[in-house]
């Protein structure tokens, strides 16, 4: 067991001795920023403000307990076409159904509409053309509008809706939906006994979320192990399973949520999120037929080049040039196949994004060639944060155009990452996209083949929780405006569509190669992605199938692990047990951190070399 002091060592020579001072102090910097500001255009002063900064730094839950109201009962009933829209006292609901197994709801407060921005979606309402027949009925106690897949019941007493299949079993039954005095939303429903769980996306947990509340906010935990939540890639999306059938359902909802599946109460499913409206999308059916609805509403994968399927390794941090063109030396000594080799942040000149260390990497372009000879590219990695640095291009430009994320007064935030300070970009703004797209164009010419895209939760470096930017930046929200409580789960994904969008435009005839840590629904039409910083333990081996699962389960199929484990050292028995289960997943890479010994395939002599040369070559037999 590591003392403090190894512990506090470690932590300096990860995150370097420039960014220990900023580490610590950037707790309350966090706090003053979100006490300072009530809303985005409202201060605080006084008293006020030193309450508000006490509370931001000693508070632990975004959603406190509230004064709930209900729908109340409903009071007028329209029709049109494929929807309702019911008024009820203290709510309006809207009933769409898009498919004949699939409904979209949305329910709000008279004037407190909030409609997200629809990053989620890649098939738009007007686009679902097929829609069979749709019979409305009423009653006196209800609304009926039912398909050949599924009924769907809306009580005229308080507006809670209920789900059937066409067998007339009751697949979903609302307990209430209800709004709370400080913005917040709160959707309830039953669960059945028997009733499993799967999916809300990256999760340590165990496969059936239920029995335990789930917090949906994208965090880097540097590392983690069983039960550890949340983590990187936080998607609102679950399949519910029991005797009768299956449902699948997607809340389009960014801001910050809680879903407790039964943990206060065993056989209730309470969703609160901390902002926004309730807007969700239910489907019936198999679950094959699921998954094909859901990522026919919010998109599916780009196809990958070939080479993407292949063998991958990487460590924090393969340089200088030399230990790269010996790296591919010895998988050709070793006669182990390999497609890529992937060049972590110290490939950067001082971890500035879009650059390369000349001294290190001399000729950059004349490695890629020399490799891409030998089949193997050049895949490196761009982090969410921008060295502060006028001299430095990519920040100057950010600045000129007023491009990265700011506090409501204007001024453009500043948070400690690899670089020391760092600014981020926003790129819930169209103009982001375009300048971040764009430069690409140097290390695409230089020959890298690919990117992953690091950090992006958004992560920067404290020494207390809250390792992300201030809830109270302003986003642009395509136009729309609006806070990081409502921006925050999305950035990693508008990160990666910029990324994608880049080299769509640079490169026009190439296939895409985008990897993410960090994302949330339809993030899968812009990227693929890897589970981030896993151990290097039995336990975390373990883990990696519900991960994979979950997240194929929530839109994102194309993933895989760290093989191996990514924090602390595997032994040869690990490693060669994680590989050959990795050549069953999409992703297949190695990868571990910075002062841990060599994790290639040879590194840990035989029989281990044998075994994985062997399955190493079975997955390109496969291919």
């Amino acid at each position: 067991m590591p003392t403090i002091s190894e512990n506090l060592l470690n932590s300096i020579k990860a995150i370097g001795i420039h960014n220990v001072d900023a580490a610590a102090k950037y707790p309350y910097r966090k706090a003053l920023a979100e006490a300072q500001w009530k809303s985005l255009t409202e201060r605080r002063t006084g008293a006020e403000l030193l309450r508000a900064f006490r509370q931001s730094l000693t508070e632990k839950s975004r959603i406190k307990p509230q004064e709930w109201q209900g729908t109340g009962a409903v009071q007028l009933i329209s029709r049109n076409g494929r929807s309702a829209v019911i008024q009820a006292e203290n709510a309006t609901l809207e009933i769409t159904f898009l498919a004949s197994d699939l409904v979209r709801v949305r329910a709000y407060q008279p004037g407190k509409e909030h409609p997200p921005v629809p990053y989620a979606i890649a098939k738009p309402e007007e686009d679902w053309t097929d829609l069979p027949p749709l019979k409305f009925t009423q009653t006196e106690s209800a609304l009926l509008m039912t398909t050949d897949k599924l009924s769907l019941g809306v009580s005229l007493d308080d507006a809670t809706i209920f789900f059937a299949n066409a067998n007339g079993d009751l697949m979903r039954v609302d307990v209430d939906m209800a709004w709370g005095t400080d913005g917040v939303v709160r959707h309830r429903t039953s669960m059945v006994a028997e009733e499993h769980i799967f999916g809300l996306g990256e999760r340590a947990t165990p496969w059936n979320r239920r029995r335990r509340t789930h917090i949906l906010w994208n965090t880097d935990p540097a590392g983690y192990t069983d039960n550890d939540e949340p983590i990187n890639m936080n998607i609102p999306t679950y399949v519910g399973v029991h005797n009768a059938g299956s449902y699948l359902v997607f809340y389009e909802n960014t801001y910050y949520a809680e879903f407790d599946m039964g943990e206060s109460l065993p056989n209730i499913a309470e969703h609160r999120f901390a902002g926004g409206e309730l807007r969700y999308y239910i489907a019936i059916g198999s679950t094959k037929t699921l998954i094909e609805r859901y990522t026919e509403l919010t998109g599916r994968h780009d196809l990958q080049p070939l080479w993407m399927l292949g063998y991958q390794q990487s460590r924090w941090s393969y340089y200088p040039e030399e230990r790269v063109r010996k790296l591919a030396q010895d998988f050709r000594e070793h006669d182990v196949p390999c497609d890529a080799i992937h060049l972590d942040i110290d490939y950067m000149e001082g971890f500035r994004n879009f650059t390369w260390d000349k001294e290190r990497f001399p000729d950059l372009a004349r490695l890629a060639a020399d490799l891409r000879e030998q089949g193997i590219k050049l895949i490196a990695i761009i982090d969410a944060g921008v060295k502060k640095d006028p001299d430095y291009d990519t920040y100057r430009t950010g600045m000129q155009g007023d491009l990265f994320c700011k506090l409501p007064d204007g001024k453009t935030f500043h948070a400690p990452v690899w670089p020391g300070m760092c600014a981020f970009p926003d790129f819930t703004d169209s103009r982001t996209r375009r300048w971040w797209g764009a430069n690409y164009r140097s290390l695409l010419e230089a020959g890298i083949a690919g990117f992953w895209n690091d950090m992006n939760e958004p992560a920067v470096f404290s020494s207390q929780t809250g390792q992300t930017l201030p809830d109270t930046i302003y986003h642009d929200m395509e136009g729309q405006g609006g806070d990081h409580r409502e921006a925050h789960n999305i950035y990693g994904m508008q990160m990666v569509r910029a990324t994608r969008e880049g080299l769509l435009k640079l490169q026009p005839d190439q296939r895409p190669v985008v990897m993410t840590r960090a994302g949330w629904a339809g993030v899968q039409r812009h990227s693929t992605s890897w589970t981030a910083d896993n151990e290097s333990t039995w336990n975390s081996l373990r883990l990696t199938i519900p991960l994979v699962t979950a997240l194929g389960l929530s839109g994102v199929s194309f993933t895989g692990s760290d093989i191996g484990g990514f924090t602390k050292e595997a032994d040869g028995e690990l490693f060669t047990r994680w590989l050959q289960m990795g050549v069953f997943m999409p992703f297949f890479r190695a990868h571990t951190v910075i002062n841990t010994p060599d994790q290639e395939p040879w590194a840990y002599g035989e029989p281990y070399l044998s075994i994985v040369r062997r399955f190493i070559q079975l997955r390109y037999e496969l291919l």
